[in-house]
């Protein structure tokens, strides 16, 4: 389907799910999932996302009835009728979804998070079976599990193609492999090289752009063997390496944060409120990091990290807001929003869903930043025998948001009484906030999550939205 052919189905799905569809337009609708197989598998998903989003909106329908007897279906609200319609909408579409033939299935989708697909030929729900086709991740995070012992993760953007039970090709993005006794020879094939495992944790990436092959090996023994000439090298556990394309590159050491995606996309900014931000005068920001040096800095974005390691490294970022501006003014409602982007650097998959805390420093001490970089020793108020705290009667917590696991972009801060009451407490109209990354990777090499600073050249810089007494 092209995009033109995909949003008139989107029009007449939207349209049968909430009960307006003409005659016309239903015949027409049905014409299409009967001819067109991937037209039956956006489908699906459509309707089914809409039934998921309903359902989070529904209050628990079943809360003070004490009998069964007390259930009266006609009195349901309309968006449990809604509901129910996507649900069989979606069972009738899958009836005519073609099942993968029993045989030519070997792999299940085993789980997702916070996945968004594109055009493939496969189908994306948990626990469907999967045969030969191909698999494109937007957003988020797919397990795929193999019926010869391997188990890949795809970490959007990525597009993999399923060959059998011990083959698929990794055209683009990264794939995390765990692959159990049995399935030794298990290979992810890249435009560049063919990576090989011997019993192994061992993560590829091919960049969009060349058909670059980076391979991480985390446990085991992996060999990277170049298409045309069989040559090949092995990488053992904490070992790396870069094919381009003209030879196999070296091997490196280091597990921690190994470049895996590209960046960015622009953001909106936030207009309906007077905004602070921190490219104003008197305003600024920073981050700084703890711990093992590594080659991993930037000028452009906030960087944050909470190391399994102790040794790190950590990085917590500093916020300065200067609310002269606001002449005094009281605080009614304020808003902190950050732009978080995609760093690159570190695995999505060793990181569950992540917790960050904004502190405020309440010592008006610490509001004038030294002249000269920032770092861990000299960052105002830091713990530096820790990735996450501040030191004892310094700052206080504001609030707390989350990113899902495998989601790096989008806009994400905090809102409400804390935040403004904070603003208003404070004397010399200086104020300086610290954001950290609570959740510490489940292993190592985890990601580096990152929010545009205000000298990234196009994403706005962290900024307060306030509205005034």
């Amino acid at each position: 389907m092209n995009e033109t052919e995909r949003d008139e189905l989107l029009e007449l799905a939207n349209s049968y799910i909430e009960q307006l569809i003409t005659p016309e337009q239903a015949e027409k609708l049905e014409s299409i999932l009967e001819s067109n197989e991937e037209a039956r598998r956006c489908f699906v998903d459509f309707t089914h996302d809409h039934a998921a989003l309903h359902w989070e909106q529904v209050p628990d329908a079943t809360s003070g009835i004490d009998d069964l007897a007390d259930f009266r279906p006609r009195r349901l609200p309309t968006v449990w009728q809604t509901l129910a319609a996507a649900a069989m909408i979606a069972l009738l579409a899958l009836a005519l979804v073609k099942p993968q033939p029993k045989e030519d299935a070997f792999a299940t989708m085993a789980i997702t998070a916070a996945a968004r697909w594109e055009s493939g030929t496969l189908p994306t729900m948990d626990g469907a079976r999967l045969g030969a086709g191909t698999l494109k991740l937007v957003r988020g995070l797919a397990t795929i599990q193999f019926d010869s012992g391997a188990e890949v993760i795809l970490e959007a953007p990525a597009e993999l193609e399923l060959i059998d039970e011990m083959n698929c090709i990794l055209s683009e993005g990264t794939a995390v492999a765990e692959v159990s006794e049995g399935a030794e020879g298990f290979t992810i094939q890249t435009p560049t090289a063919n990576v090989i495992d011997h019993g192994t944790r061992f993560a590829v990436n091919v960049n969009p752009q060349t058909g670059g092959t980076q391979t991480q090996v985390f446990d085991g023994l992996v060999e990277v063997e170049l298409p045309g000439s069989g040559e090949s090298i092995e990488l053992r556990g904490g070992q790396r390496n870069y094919v381009a394309g003209q030879g196999l590159g070296d091997v490196s050491e280091g597990l921690e944060e190994a470049t895996w995606a590209p960046t960015p996309s622009p953001r909106h900014h936030h207009e309906d409120w007077i905004s602070l931000s921190t490219a104003d005068p008197g305003s600024d920001d920073a981050y700084v990091w703890g711990g093992e040096p590594n080659d991993h800095i930037s000028d452009e974005l906030l960087l944050l990290k909470n190391s399994k390691d102790e040794r790190g490294p950590h990085r917590k970022s500093y916020l300065r807001f200067d609310l002269s501006r606001l002449s005094g003014k009281q605080i009614e409602t304020a808003e902190l929003s950050l732009r978080f982007v995609p760093t690159g650097w570190g695995l999505a998959s060793h990181v569950d869903d992540s917790e960050f805390v904004v502190y405020g420093i309440t010592s008006d001490q610490y509001d004038e930043w030294p002249d000269m970089p920032m770092t861990w020793t000299t960052a105002p108020a830091n713990d530096i025998s820790n990735g996450t705290a501040l030191l004892p009667g310094t700052a206080k917590v504001l609030g707390h948001f989350k990113l899902p696991r495998g989601i790096q972009s989008g806009t994400f801060g905090i809102r409400g009484e804390k935040l403004a009451s904070f603003l208003n407490e404070d004397r010399n109209r200086i104020a300086t906030l610290v954001v950290v990354r609570a959740t510490m990777e489940n292993r190592g090499g985890g990601l580096v999550h990152a929010f545009a600073s205000s000298r990234h050249p196009v994403l706005p810089a962290p900024s307060l939205s306030v509205k005034l007494k």
